[in-house]
């Protein structure tokens, strides 16, 4: 399938993906916010009040993975800590009010990406990309190798398997266009 004159599709996805994410991360970086923030950031959008041990348990990670960016995120004023109600030995975290700003402001960025990364497609050339990616993913589950499970994956929390943007309990079909 390769040919001297012409790039692999595996190679240009890669460029691809990297490509998205350098212009992601100066985009966060702006709101201030590193990318590793975000699935911290997106579940307590979608459910917060959890402990730090129950965050980096829906995260897929062990407690002490979670603490720097926690004390990143409050110290910033994204996150609030209070004290359990019922167990005082226990800290809740919170999305302040300017944390659910920025969660917002990086749903509108991804939204607006995918407008641009979509510009000039067709609607049928957009369902054909989905299904080429669909059955992408299912020949990569397929390959022998290591198994990733759901629990493994950073992002598990800011899209779904069916590639849709959560926001808070609604979810926003990525093929859609929004205002």
């Amino acid at each position: 399938m390769d040919s001297d004159n012409e790039k692999s599709i595996q190679s240009l996805m890669m460029e691809i993906s990297r490509m998205y994410m350098d212009k992601c991360f100066v985009k966060l970086k702006k709101i201030g916010i590193h990318p590793r923030q975000i699935p911290i950031l997106a579940v307590l959008y979608k459910e917060d009040g959890y402990s730090q041990k129950e965050l980096a348990r829906q995260l897929g990670v062990k407690p002490p993975t979670v603490t720097v960016s926690i004390q990143r995120l409050e110290k910033s004023g994204l996150l609030i800590r209070k004290q359990d109600e019922k167990d005082q030995r226990v800290s809740r975290i919170y999305l302040s009010q300017e944390g659910r700003k920025i969660i917002k402001e990086g749903m509108k960025m991804a939204r607006e990406g995918e407008q641009y990364i979509f510009a000039g497609f067709s609607e049928s050339e957009i369902c054909l990309m989905r299904r080429f990616c669909a059955q992408i993913k299912e020949n990569i589950k397929a390959m022998p190798g290591p198994e990733i499970s759901p629990d493994d994956n950073p992002m598990k929390h800011f899209c779904s398997e069916e590639g849709n943007i959560h926001e808070g309990n609604k979810v926003i079909e990525r093929n859609k266009k929004h205002d």
